[in-house]
């Protein structure tokens, strides 16, 4: 079995197998219930219900799950996820359900301490000190678990989405960052880590210091100077090493916006992180150029728009309540 695991079952599989404070359960069903990524986080819960059958005896039967599912209003499997944000409470009820039964089944590695959830939703960030004082700043739709208190011979992490790290020096206590494509090993430096599962390529840059990078199901690494990025393309299996622009990349810390090479669709992606707006548009409409913007720090939608719409030239937005429509200019 490969060293690298589908980290969103990971996430599934640490709860399940832990009984968590109230607070922290409730963290995470808003984080499980959320829309994002709600394919990957399906499949991870279908693949733990799988083998939980395969390995343990639980009260909850095929029949049961599919009758509970079916009493809350729940889809079919593959449209799981969307629905229960719907939901909530039933939800909630439902997983509980879930986590209880699947305590006795036989997960491999139990983590010895409670894990903590930080996530900071649509245009949010955030700063905040781990167990051992390294600092963290968290981006937009991003979420770090990490123990109560680190043991053992490192302090690891594991991020979804992006986050700088100023890790307080520990040379017997390597500190790892893991995502679903690249594991960061620093002793006591600064780097950046963006890992959103909807983008396909996961970067880490060196600020100060110096991190090791480990890539391709952690077959392959490097070691990165100050001011170098890697990145790393999970569908290709292509890597880059880069000499990236700092201010760029550090620019989410700042709340300003840097745009570099980027396509519309890609541009979009970032803004719905970033901005408490749903994007309604036909992907065709918006092409495969690339282009470059820089805004201001904490830039209102409508100027951002408004600079989008007069480069690009073809297309016209308009917001409406939470919701952002991109048209094509004739039509």
């Amino acid at each position: 079995m490969s060293q690298k695991k589908n980290y969103f079952q990971r996430i599934v599989e640490l709860f399940a197998g832990n009984n968590y404070p109230a607070s922290v359960r409730s963290d995470f069903f808003r984080w499980l219930t959320d829309e994002e990524h709600a394919t990957e986080k399906d499949k991870a819960l279908k693949k733990l219900w799988e083998t939980t059958r395969s390995t343990a005896d639980t009260e909850i039967s095929i029949h049961t799950w599919k009758r509970i599912r079916k009493s809350i209003g729940l889809l079919p499997e593959k449209n799981f996820i969307r629905r229960i944000r719907i939901w909530q409470g039933a939800a909630a009820v439902l997983l509980l359900m879930l986590a209880s039964s699947l305590y006795l089944a036989s997960i491999a590695r139990r983590p010895s301490a409670d894990l903590i959830q930080q996530y900071f939703p649509i245009a949010e960030t955030g700063c905040f000190l781990l167990p051992d004082g390294s600092q963290v700043q968290l981006n937009s739709k991003s979420t770090l678990l990490y123990p109560q208190n680190f043991s053992g011979k490192t302090r690891s992490v594991y991020l979804i989405g992006e986050a700088n790290f100023k890790v307080a020096h520990d040379k017997k206590h390597p500190f790892i960052v893991k995502s679903a494509d690249l594991q960061v090993t620093a002793l006591g430096t600064e780097f950046n880590v963006s890992a959103y599962p909807d983008n396909p390529v996961t970067e880490a840059t060196l600020i100060s210091g110096s991190i090791r990078v480990e890539y391709d199901n952690l077959q392959s690494s490097e070691i990165l100077e100050p001011n170098e990025q890697l990145a790393y393309n999970r569908i290709d299996k292509n890597r880059l090493r880069l000499i990236p622009d700092m201010n760029d990349v550090t620019a989410w810390q700042r709340d300003e916006l840097v745009f570099k090479e980027m396509t519309l669709t890609d541009i979009i992606r970032v803004l719905e992180r970033k901005y408490p707006y749903r994007f309604e548009y036909s992907l065709n409409s918006l092409g495969n150029d690339k282009y470059t913007f820089r805004f201001r720090e904490k830039a209102a939608l409508p100027e951002v728009m408004d600079i989008i719409e007069s480069v690009v030239g073809n297309i016209k937005y308009k917001i409406e309540g939470n919701s952002c429509f991109l048209t094509e200019k004739n039509k």
